[in-house]
Order: structure tokens, then sequence, then C-alpha cells
């Protein structure tokens, strides 16, 4: 009987995760993003093969820009699947989208499949984003989950670095070289197979109507969503501008222009380092130390006299890159409940990638107001400043009202 009692308890007590989940899960994470990163390198071998596409200067980009597109319209759908169906089977599914779409070019070389593939590989990464940072949330306390978004951050950049050089090698090959890339898709779909499973709380929940009388806190929603899309609005405008800037400051040919954006690059692993220092402080310092970061990375690239300030400068904005993602992450996952935590991450994804289209034009409207791109990223440097000042208000009358009054 004590046998049995104990074999009893053993099967009733939650399945926990370990290094493996974790490890699938940070690997996973960087799928979304190899899916634009990759064809990067290989644009102007994309317009010259499909030169003949009509507008081909503004389609054949399209491919680069669609799975963001897909991430930012597709995301919430995402999160309602994921909690009203499973985790689990949305991250198979998936996985499996991304490896099929973006396997498609490499087999099929018509413009408009191409173009289908890469729509069916945005699908994937609204699913794959979403889940994968649920999943994250469900799997590990709050410790641990701060740890393997340290780790994720550090190792998504290396990775991003590994995938830029090898798209560039497998260019040199063809055209469609490049595509083989996402099939990496398949021995992560057939890991997490083997060792992802459906968190506990699904399946003790599976027989209740609890997801279902409790309501989705709109309110915190929003409020996540308009912080992130703020926050991620001017993380783009180094990422997207800065190239042109340095060719405004004389560094003109492309190799050193490269060359010159990788250095500063080096700050965004040490920012995800910094993340998990500064994860006792809580969210709210987390974000005034990234707007902090921005107002003296954007204010001093927007004063720098030439491009070897801009450099300096920015290694400071790309260190406050490595830090916002994490923290934007970490700060979203602990804002929902576990019947909410998937739409919640689907809202959030789809803030994050809606500022990568909102960026640019505001970037635009900015350097048309006061005159050159320089001038404009000493703008947004201000206009950190100012949201760090509020931030740092904003915690200070926290920290106040919760502090106990006298005589009481």
């Amino acid at each position: 009987m004590t046998r049995r009692h104990a074999m009893r308890n053993t099967l009733s007590q939650p399945r926990q995760a370990d290094w493996r989940q974790g490890w699938i899960l940070v690997i996973s994470g960087f799928l979304p993003v190899m899916a634009i990163i990759a064809l990067a390198p290989t644009l102007p071998t994309l317009l010259g093969h499909f030169r003949d596409v009509p507008n081909a200067a503004l389609m054949v980009p399209l491919l680069i820009t669609a799975p963001s597109a897909c991430i930012a319209l597709f995301a919430p759908g995402a999160g309602v699947i994921a909690d009203r169906f499973g985790r689990r089977p949305l991250l198979l599914w998936s996985m499996a989208f991304y490896g099929a779409g973006g396997l498609v070019p490499f087999f099929i070389d018509n413009f408009w499949a191409v173009v289908a593939g890469r729509f069916v590989i945005g699908f994937g990464e609204a699913g794959v984003l979403t889940v994968v940072n649920t999943l994250l949330a469900d799997y590990f306390e709050e410790k641990a989950r701060h740890r393997w978004l340290m780790i994720q951050g550090v190792v998504g950049s290396v990775l991003g670095t590994v995938t830029i050089a090898s798209s560039g090698f497998l260019a040199a090959q063809g055209w469609q070289y490049p595509f083989l890339v996402y099939g990496v898709a398949i021995p992560i779909l057939l890991a997490s197979l083997a060792f992802l499973f459906e968190p506990e709380p699904r399946r003790r929940q599976a027989h209740t109507a609890q997801a279902a009388t409790t309501r989705f806190p709109y309110a915190v929603a929003l409020t996540v969503c308009g912080v992130t899309v703020l926050l991620s609005t001017i993380y783009y405008v180094q990422v997207i501008n800065f190239s042109v800037l340095l060719k405004d400051l004389g560094v003109s040919d492309p190799k050193s222009i490269g060359l010159s954006m990788a250095l500063p690059s080096i700050g965004v692993p040490l920012g995800a380092i910094l993340f998990k220092m500064t994860t006792r402080y809580g969210a709210g310092t987390q974000i005034f130390l990234v707007f902090l970061g921005y107002a003296i990375g954007l204010s001093g690239i927007g004063l720098a006299p030439d491009y070897k300030v801009a450099l300096a400068f920015a290694f400071v904005q790309q260190l406050a890159n490595g830090l916002i993602v994490p923290a934007l992450i970490a700060w979203a996952q602990s804002k929902f409940s576990f019947e909410h935590r998937g739409r919640g991450m689907g809202w959030w994804a789809s803030s994050f990638f809606v500022a990568q289209f909102l960026s640019p034009a505001v970037v635009n409207v900015m350097r048309a107001a006061v005159g050159s791109l320089q001038v404009a990223f000493l703008a947004f440097g201000l206009i950190a400043a100012a949201c760090a000042a509020g931030a740092c208000l904003l915690h200070y009358r926290a920290a106040r009202a919760a502090r106990p009054q006298p005589g009481m």
C-alpha cells in the first residue's frame, strides 16, 4: 500500500521543466528573428534574380518584411488559440508552417510562390513567438524565467551574427540557397515533439469554467501595448536608420558601413546580462534604464561631429536594445494569469512588430520637421530623456504611496 500511495503521489505531481525545455524555447525564440535577418544580406541577389517582376524595387523587399506584418496581424489570434486549445499543439503546428513556408522558395522558382511562402512562414512566426514567451512563464518561476530570458538575449545576438554570415555565404551559391537556413525548424520541431509538454495548469483547468468566467484584463493589455509600442518605436530608430546616418557622416563604403554597424552591436548581449543583474529592482527601474540609455545614445549620435563619436554612443543605444526585449517580455509575462497569458503575449508580440512599421514613418516625419536625420536622432533622444524623467517620477510617487504614513 505504501508503494502504491507513493506512486499515486508521484503521478499527481505536476511535471517540472528543466534545461531541455529551456534551451528548446531559447532556440525557438530565435526563429522569428531569423526569418527577417536571414534574407537581409541577400536583398541585392534577390533584386537581381527577380528584376523582371513589375515594381521589383517595391515588391522584392516585401519578401523580407512580410513575416513581420504577419506577426503584427496574427499574434493576438495565436494567443487566443493558445489559451483555448493549449500551447503545445499550436507551437508544433506553427513550427511546421515555419519550416514549410521557409523552404518553399528553394524548390519553386516563382516570385509569387516565394511571396506565399513568406506569408506562411509569417503565420508560423506569430504562433512561435506567442507560445515561446507564454511557455517560458508557464514552465518556470520568476527567477529561473529571468535567467532564461537573459540567455535568450545573449544567444540570440550570437545566432544573429552566425545567420547573417551563413546567409551571405549561401547567397553566393545561388539566390535560393539562403532559404535553406529555415530548415533548422525541422530538428527544433522534433525536439519539441520529444520534450515539450502542455503546462499542468492547462490540464487542471480543462474541466473547469475558470477560463471562460474570468474576463481578459483589457486595461492591463492596453497599458502593456502602449509602453511596448512607444519603446519599440524608439528602439527601431537606430536599428533601421543608422546605416544611412553613417553615410551622411562620411562612411560611404558598404563594407565599412557593415563593420561600423557590427561594432556597437556588442552592447546587445551585454544589455541582456544587465537585464538579469537589475531584475531585483523591478520592471519600472529597467524601463527607466532603457529610456536613459536611449536618451544618452540617440542624443549623442545626434550631436556627434563624426562617425567615430557616433559609434561610441551607438554602443550605449545597443546596450539599451539588449535590455529592452527581455525586460518588456518579463514585464508582460507578469501582468497576465495563466488562462489569459497566451492572449496577453500575443498582444505584446503584435505591439512590438507594429512598431517596426511605425518607426520609419515617425522618423521621416521628424526628419522633415527638424531638417536632417542626425537632428532627428537628437530629437528622439530628448523624447527618451523626457520619458526617463517621467518614469522616474512615477516610480518615486509609487514608492511614496507604498511607504507607511506617520501615525498609522
